[in-house]
């Protein structure tokens, strides 16, 4: 279980590779079922970390697909869909694709911006 986390509580965090926006979404779902806080921080750009601050793991992301939905040079869509999540405790009822905004940084990586339903 994660407490709620403050900008400076999130410390340093590994470097991702630098990598499609698809994979590197993969990667980010990876780092969430393996409960790897550090690296999942580490997909995000840093001043959207905050956005990983979630009371609880919460059920894996099974057979988990993901496709660029749309993009340009510096941001992206990427569309992911999933087996049904129904855990209220994690705020998921029903809950089944997300999308996932990235942008490109200066360094080539592929950073997430924001993600969820709509």
């Amino acid at each position: 279980m994660w407490a709620t986390l403050t900008p400076g509580q999130i410390g340093p965090v590994p470097t991702i590779a630098i990598q499609s926006p698809v994979a590197t979404t993969l990667s980010w779902f990876s780092a969430i079922n393996d409960q790897n806080k550090p690296l999942t921080l580490a997909h995000f750009v840093p001043a959207d970390r905050e956005m990983m601050e979630w009371s609880a793991w919460g059920p894996p992301f099974v057979r988990t697909r993901c496709s660029l939905r749309s993009g340009v040079a510096t941001n992206t869509v990427v569309h992911c869909t999933f087996d049904d999540i129904n855990d209220p405790g994690t705020g998921m009822s029903n809950v089944s694709y997300w999308d996932v905004y990235l942008q490109r940084e200066h360094s080539g990586r592929w950073l997430i911006n924001n993600y969820g339903q709509g």
